[in-house]
């Protein structure tokens, strides 16, 4: 990841049980202060499909500053496994981004 001038917000969560355990659910979040404000946001999420992806629906909504935790699991397919159901994770990803981006705010 190339470095981010002083003009970036940004945030990285994870949840796991243990602190060896994989992430049950990730979450990156980095935006650009613009006008009290950000622009070009951009959030990633881990363990909630196949590969990372992108949460299109949820950078929308911060940068339009609506609730991007509400929207944060359109397009995903988490996997049930040992470390969650699909429905936890769905959870989870809602209250992780909601974390992420409040964290990136306050930077």
């Amino acid at each position: 990841m190339p470095k981010l001038s002083g003009d970036h917000v940004w945030s990285y969560l994870k949840f796991r049980r243990r602190a060896q355990d994989w992430a049950t659910v990730g979450v990156a979040a980095v935006a650009r202060r613009s006008n009290g404000g950000v622009a070009e946001p951009a959030i990633s999420l881990v363990s909630m499909g196949a590969t990372p992806l992108r949460a299109g629906a949820a950078e929308a909504a911060w940068a339009a500053g609506a609730d991007p935790g509400a929207v944060a699991g359109e397009g995903t397919e988490p996997p049930s496994d040992t470390n969650g159901s699909a429905e936890y994770r769905s959870h989870l990803v809602q209250v992780l981004v909601r974390r992420a981006v409040e964290e990136a705010n306050a930077r």
